[in-house]
């Protein structure tokens, strides 16, 4: 028979041993942070054929050349547009894509454990799914469900709803298909009735991203920071109503979920 006493030294042990490992996860982030130099650098492409102006003036696109361990990549900026000038990058845009592949390197070096282990092969495409704000990952996440359902309606207004465009969002698809097809909201199933119904609490806290550049993306979900202050959010919103709360939590979990998938295993 197992004594009280030998649980508590068991019990104990699992404490150790779980503080140890995140003594080593601090250790490890510190020791990359100190020991492998991160530099991001802006500059305009020039060996890319330009975009030439009314007057003829010659525009690049503008890129990013990333240094970890004395070793250097480039990739395109993601937000960025063509320019004459760097001066012309509309502000805060810099900071904003520095910050998340700052925050990529530091947070794939933190889950290897091992900093000689990291170089930065597939940065691009990693780049890619982790900068795409949250917004946009839960309307690729959201409508294709919206789409097929309307689709199933087999009415012939679903020709008239342009799922591609820009602005065809998913809230926008929805009240559309309200207004189009009788009972359109009993014909979906009811884990997309709840999914539709999270993703208005989600917008009611956080509209559809302005290019100010302080948008939450998935790269800031991932690290956790964006989920502490949604729930923040979301508790000061919906005091009495943890069901909600949880609903949205995951949704958003969901989607950064499927985005996530793109980058394979």
């Amino acid at each position: 028979m197992i004594t009280y006493q030998v649980l508590k030294i068991f019990h104990c042990k699992v404490i150790i041993f779980f503080c140890l490992k995140e003594l080593l996860y601090i250790y490890c982030m510190k020791t990359v942070q100190k020991g492998r130099k991160v530099a991001v650098k802006f500059f305009l492409n020039q060996l890319i054929e330009p975009v030439t102006g009314e007057k003829g003036e010659a525009y690049y696109p503008l890129y990013i050349q990333v240094t970890y361990n004395r070793k250097n990549m480039q990739l395109k900026s993601m937000y960025g547009e063509y320019y004459e000038d760097l001066n012309e990058v509309k502000p805060g845009l810099m900071e904003f894509e520095e910050r998340i592949l700052r925050n990529i390197i530091a947070y794939e070096t933190g889950q290897k454990l091992a900093g000689d282990d990291y170089d930065l092969k597939g940065l691009k495409r990693k780049y890619e799914v982790y900068a795409t704000s949250v917004s946009f990952a839960l309307e690729n996440y959201l409508k294709p469900k919206l789409r097929l359902a309307i689709l199933k309606t087999n009415h012939e207004l679903t020709t008239v709803l342009h799922f591609n465009q820009l602005n065809a969002t998913v809230a926008r698809l929805y009240k559309a298909a309200q207004l189009l097809f009788k009972d359109f909201d009993s014909q979906l199933t009811a884990k997309l009735k709840e999914e539709l119904m999270a993703y208005g609490h989600y917008q009611t806290l956080e509209p559809q991203p302005v290019f100010t550049y302080t948008f939450p993306t998935v790269m800031d979900w991932v690290d956790g920071s964006y989920k502490m202050e949604l729930e923040k959010k979301l508790k000061a919103t919906y005091k009495n109503k943890p069901e909600v709360i949880k609903k949205v939590m995951q949704l958003v979990d969901q989607a950064v979920t499927e985005k996530m998938k793109q980058l394979g295993s």
